[in-house]
């Protein structure tokens, strides 16, 4: 019975999300050791980062954040 599912991220490690349909025709529950034999990648396309550049990000910077002038409210050195 072939599953198709999508392997996601889980902290630094990844992972499989099976079905509850396969997990329950399996009796798979929480905790239950599963041996993988013959595992096949039917579609796995290379994953690209986009890149953003420097100058491309500053482009939509237009002014400098204003600053703001608290009294001092204790013993705070200046």
């Amino acid at each position: 019975m072939p599953v198709v599912v999508k392997v996601r991220r889980w902290g630094n490690s990844l992972g499989l999300r099976l079905p509850k349909s396969f997990t329950v025709a399996q009796s798979i529950v929480d905790g239950t050791t599963v041996r993988i034999d013959g595992l096949e990648v039917v579609d796995a396309p290379p994953r690209r980062r986009s890149r953003h550049k420097l100058k491309d990000v500053l482009q939509s910077y237009t002014k400098p954040p204003k600053q703001l002038d608290f009294p001092p409210l204790g013993r705070e050195i200046l």
